[in-house]
């Protein structure tokens, strides 16, 4: 599963209003893209590692799961846990009118359907 995850982030196109944005799996691999100045791919990658534990606990403390948000100064991290595990985090611009919303549901779309063409 991991290789098709990996194989559609690598060929995604980034969108209006992304910044950056990664992949964690269960295992504790990673994967990261960047387009604007002030994210590397080793401090999305560390964003998700933190994200993974806040997925844990609202898990373990039987918060339902669904998309999350934060909002930093500079940006919105968007993220979603599949049913194994996967995370997938995006960076967008705070200014919400400059950002493709249809390209970001879009986005999480394709990587939650790859559970389902994974079982094909």
């Amino acid at each position: 599963m991991n290789e098709l995850i990996n194989q559609w982030f690598e060929q995604s196109d980034p969108f209006e209003g992304i910044l950056a944005c990664g992949v964690r799996h269960p295992d504790q691999t990673a994967a990261a893209k960047t387009w604007a100045d002030g994210f590397t791919e080793a401090g999305v990658e560390h964003a998700l590692r933190c994200v993974v534990d806040c997925f844990q606990v609202l898990q373990l403390n039987r918060i339902p799961l669904a998309r999350i948000r934060w909002v930093y100064q500079g940006a919105l991290l968007l993220c979603e846990r599949r049913q194994d595990g996967t995370c997938l985090g995006v960076f967008l611009t705070r200014d919400t009118a400059s950002v493709d919303l249809g390209g970001v549901d879009r986005f999480f779309a394709q990587f939650q359907a790859l559970a389902t063409a994974a079982v094909l």
